[in-house]
């Protein structure tokens, strides 16, 4: 029987196994990565595949009762191999902690980037990334996180790592129909900027859907992040593997179930935000409760804005723009405005802003074709106005900027997203105009 090498993978060795089974048919089928790790163990020797314990076998056996119409498929392959990962994860003693944040801040940054990275033909920005990023800043707080246990000599120890190896889950569609998970982490993510990290994590989620990652890109990994919502996991708490300190799982989006069914325009007028639940679950020998629920907190506080987290964002992508930040909802500051005044106050700031794109909104065009790089006008801000992050999904007069939000008819209200993004589309993106300083109305409307 052969005995192959095995390089510590942690949650993904099951590849491994299957790579290896290629490679034992077609040494030419995989790549020269592996090959290397099956011919010479990669510098880590050879041993043996590991078995699931006995103990664990032997009840499964005592236990096992096949009934009538009923049948024993043996897990092979990748299938087998989670098998004895889950098992070994077992000898881990692991915690959870768990925190509902809003995403108000997240979902509204968000749009704002990947609006202008749409009008600059550049690929778009997840919530996966920024709170993958946000992972990475939490940590130069709580870098506890990133360490891991060991024993030597049974004596234990605390690994204290300087580098963080950041896992991304990702979900991959095998031929048959069944799905597997990929666990390849960024080197070294602490010492990118934001742009560099999107690159990497872009170029390792599509390797590993193009079957393309080598073994190097699954050693080392130090925390995980996995995004179980995406399927409309509320929460989770995955397995914890030998040799990480956590992993973070992020819960689905939406709104709290008490106001699923309530009208859109009602939940825009009380202000309530979607949320998400994020867990952190760790290794309980050296991170203790207490540090993994302020790392939420952390997490929390970035992703709401706090430290320059999305300044720095906006930095390092270019982005002509101040990020939205959390804050309260509040009326328009207008001495005296109350009830109906206040909202006319609102409608009035609305149409301020429109016209303050018309007349500046080509000083942040990307019109260079140099590279210069346009950069943040105060007269652009909706803050400046007055206008919060809460005004977002409430509906305001158009005026004459309705002919170019309607579909066919002109739309006399909108959301004042809906007539941001129309605005930064119209004069802010490859191309700007200006026309404001037109004397005539019949060239002006033009």
């Amino acid at each position: 029987m052969a005995i192959k090498p095995e390089p510590d993978l942690g949650v993904n060795s099951w590849l491994e196994d299957e790579l290896y089974q290629q490679y034992l048919h077609d040494r030419g089928a995989v790549d020269e990565s592996w090959k290397h790790v099956f011919e010479d163990g990669g510098g880590n020797g050879h041993r043996a595949v590991a078995k699931p314990a006995e103990p664990v076998r032997q009840a499964a056996e005592n236990s096992l009762q096949v009934g009538a119409g009923e049948e024993l498929a043996p897990l092979r392959g990748a299938a087998a191999r989670i098998a004895e990962n889950m098992d070994a994860s077992l000898a881990v003693p692991v915690a959870t902690s768990q925190r509902t944040i809003p995403v108000k801040v997240i979902d509204e940054n968000r749009r704002i980037i990947n609006h202008h990275r749409t009008l600059l033909g550049k690929s778009k920005v997840s919530y996966t990334h920024i709170i993958g990023w946000a992972i990475v800043r939490a940590l130069e707080y709580f870098p506890g996180l990133n360490h891991a246990y060991a024993e030597q000599n049974g004596e234990p120890f605390r690994v204290v790592r300087r580098t963080i190896n950041l896992g991304i889950a990702v979900d991959v569609a095998a031929k048959n129909g069944t799905r597997n998970l990929l666990v390849p982490n960024l080197k070294n993510a602490g010492e990118m900027d934001f742009q560099q990290y999107v690159t990497a994590f872009d170029d390792l989620v599509s390797r590993a859907r193009s079957g393309k990652l080598t073994s190097e890109d699954f050693q080392d990994t130090t925390i995980s992040i996995t995004n179980p919502g995406t399927v409309g996991t509320m929460q989770s708490t995955p397995r914890l593997m030998v040799g990480q300190g956590a992993i973070i799982a992020v819960g689905t989006i939406d709104y709290p179930a008490e106001y699923q069914g309530t009208a859109p325009e009602m939940r825009a007028a009380l202000g309530i935000s979607k949320v998400m639940t994020l867990t952190c679950t760790y290794d309980h020998r050296i991170i203790q409760g207490a540090e993994s629920g302020m790392f939420l907190g952390k997490l929390q506080a970035l992703v709401n804005g706090e430290d320059g987290f999305y300044e720095e964002i906006f930095e390092h992508l270019k982005l002509p723009y101040n990020p939205v930040r959390w804050e309260p909802d509040r009326q328009v500051s207008l001495p005296g405005a109350t009830g109906h005044t206040a909202e006319v106050a609102k409608e009035a700031a609305v149409l301020q802003l429109i016209n303050a794109y018309r007349v500046r909104g080509h000083l942040i065009a990307d019109l260079d074709p140099l590279g210069g790089e346009p950069s943040y006008h105060a007269e652009l801000d909706p803050l400046r106005y007055g206008l919060t992050i809460w005004d977002l999904d409430r509906e305001f007069l158009t005026g004459s900027l309705g002919e170019a939000i309607g579909e066919g008819a002109p739309k006399s209200v909108a959301t004042l997203r809906e007539i941001l993004e129309t605005l930064r589309q119209t004069y802010c993106g490859k191309i700007g105009c200006e026309y404001m300083n037109i004397q005539h109305p019949e060239q002006k409307r033009w």
